[in-house]
């Protein structure tokens, strides 16, 4: 039996995001094996979702002071008190504070967080510097960020390792009624291009010239959502279009739809198609980040260039005209799914990290 190490987990906050969800996932899974604390820097925001996992799980965290200062030493007393032995940071922030701070502590093996391709310069050369002087490794969830971050200048020392996800049992209902529920979920940002979504949504509706009754739920909140109501205003789809800013479960909504749309400009790996393909639902995304990992073309979904809002259209419209085909498709993506990114796997993935931690080999960001 390997040796339990103490391991610390840090994370911005506990705002609602793919990363913080991520984070205690990790905590969940090397808990059995390990020491592992989930160590959160700033307490606010705090998403009540997490916080429930936190206490159903019984998961060991910290919340560090809002004094910068205070927080400092403490995080330096906390790695030295608790003799950590790994620090997996996910964020760039607590990537930054996580190198720094577990330097200064000695901490033997300090491994960042990378998790898009798309990052502002300033904040993309801290983490590179951070990376080539400070880190053992950076862990990058998607082969886009881990290409984008070698390609900035980052050592060698960048590997891939992809989120996970609980799995949901199997759903194999047929939809065949005129009545057909799209969905997408994410933050109402410029990042999702709601607008080409719309713009699909409203070819589709020339498209089945009133032979199908279409109901697409955008579900999600951020600085968009004006621009995309005056969108749904302009474009006459007021009685096709529902916007959900406060879900009370994403799941539900999800079971209750048959397709999952994404329209992104660029991704990493995308926490909502996962969730999607984890209710068994087909899913027509564009072409972005490693959605094209997730998405076999033709096998569980259809991928679409970005920004092409008709060949979108295109795909849904063959969904919809053939039910049958469109419920093989999502047995397959969660077939597809419980593969690759169950959580089981990526239990297995990190365990086997901390047990070779002194001898990682990384291949085309693959570690072995």
């Amino acid at each position: 039996m390997p040796e339990r190490k103490n391991i610390c987990i840090t994370i911005n906050s506990l705002a609602p995001g793919g990363a913080e969800k991520q984070s205690l996932l990790l905590a969940k899974a090397l808990r059995p094996y390990h020491n592992a604390t989930v160590v959160i820097i700033n307490p606010k925001p705090c998403y009540e979702a997490h916080v429930t996992v936190i206490n159903n799980e019984g998961l060991d965290h910290v919340f560090l002071s809002k004094n910068p200062v205070r927080k400092f030493y403490q995080f330096q007393g906390f790695l030295k008190t608790r003799k950590i032995d790994i620090i997996f940071a996910f964020l760039p922030t607590d990537t930054i504070w996580a190198s720094i701070c577990g330097k200064i502590c000695g901490v033997p093996y300090i491994f960042g967080g990378i998790r898009n391709s798309h990052i502002a310069y300033a904040k993309y050369a801290a983490l590179r510097f951070v990376n080539n002087n400070l880190l053992d490794y950076t862990i990058a969830n998607n082969y886009a960020a881990y290409e984008s971050a070698i390609e900035f200048g980052f050592k060698k020392k960048v590997m891939v390792v992809p989120n996970g996800i609980e799995m949901r049992p199997m759903r194999q209902t047929v939809n065949a009624s005129k009545t057909i529920s799209i969905i997408s979920v994410g933050r109402l940002v410029r990042q999702k291009d709601y607008e080409t979504a719309l713009k699909a949504i409203l070819e589709l509706k020339n498209l089945t010239e009133k032979a199908y009754s279409l109901r697409y739920r955008i579900v999600g909140s951020g600085p968009e959502q004006q621009h995309i109501e005056t969108l749904v205003e302009s474009f006459g789809l007021n009685n096709e279009v529902e916007l959900i800013t406060d879900p009370h479960n994403i799941y539900e909504l999800l079971e209750s739809s048959d397709i999952y749309l994404c329209t992104s400009t660029f991704e990493g790996i995308s926490n909502s198609i996962m969730e999607a393909m984890n209710c068994s639902l087909p899913v027509v995304a564009t072409d972005a980040g490693d959605n094209s990992r997730l998405v076999l073309h033709g096998q569980t979904g259809f991928l679409a260039k970005i920004g092409d809002f008709q060949e979108l259209a295109n795909f849904l419209f063959e969904m919809i005209e053939s039910p049958k085909e469109r419920t093989q498709m999502g047995i397959k993506g969660y077939d597809h799914l419980a593969d690759g990114f169950s959580y089981e796997t990526f239990q297995k993935r990190y365990l086997k990290l901390i047990e070779n931690i002194g001898e990682i080999e990384i291949v085309d960001g693959i570690f072995r």
